[in-house]
């Protein structure tokens, strides 16, 4: 269960409400129990809801005139998510006994949050042939595999969020080059 955890977390870091839909769509078809006071996360209601927060992240996320502001904005939401996303994996709920389970969840996916804010290059750098629309896309696929991935196969969704990271990193670097073009795996 706590490679469940740790995996909804870091995916948390990325996205903050794709996850915690899934985990209500899991919930709901009966892959694990919610422990309380998180039973309202499998009603069809609150799915929806996170659904559609989740496609509006992704809309304004491709926007570059929204892209910067929404991901530090949504840095401590993302955090949230996280601790909230630990805390079900692990059955804590709330409470004084869950502290360290939403803090540890909270770091995760706030440290992953920071780290996305920094290395995702900026949407108005020039090219390095990937857009920045691009970018946000392969964001959305990773936090969707990553979320049915980390619930299904435990700890495998940190080797997406890994891959993930390390794309900005080598697409920030390489659209501060004077050349254009993305050699990802040369330098």
């Amino acid at each position: 269960m706590i490679g469940i955890g740790v995996g909804l977390a870091s995916i948390a870091g990325v996205r903050a409400f794709l996850p915690l839909a899934l985990v209500g769509l899991f919930a709901r078809f009966g892959f694990f129990g919610l422990p309380e006071p998180f039973g309202p996360l499998g009603d069809w209601l609150v799915i929806g809801v996170l659904l559609a927060l989740a496609l509006l992240e992704t809309v304004l996320d491709k926007a570059p005139a929204f892209e910067k502001g929404l991901n530090v904005a949504l840095v401590p939401i993302r955090a949230v998510a996280g601790a909230v996303l630990f805390s079900v994996a692990l059955g804590a709920g709330l409470g004084v006994d869950a502290v360290p389970e939403l803090v540890v969840g909270g770091i995760i996916a706030g440290a992953l949050a920071v780290l996305k804010v920094l290395l995702r290059p900026p949407a108005k750098a020039a090219s390095a042939g990937v857009s920045a629309s691009f970018l946000s896309t392969f964001e959305d696929v990773v936090a969707l595999v990553a979320g049915v991935v980390a619930v299904l196969v435990p700890l495998v969704s940190l080797v997406f969020v890994a891959f993930l990271l390390f794309f900005f990193f080598r697409v920030r670097r390489r659209r501060g080059r004077q050349y254009a073009g993305l050699r990802i795996l040369r330098d």
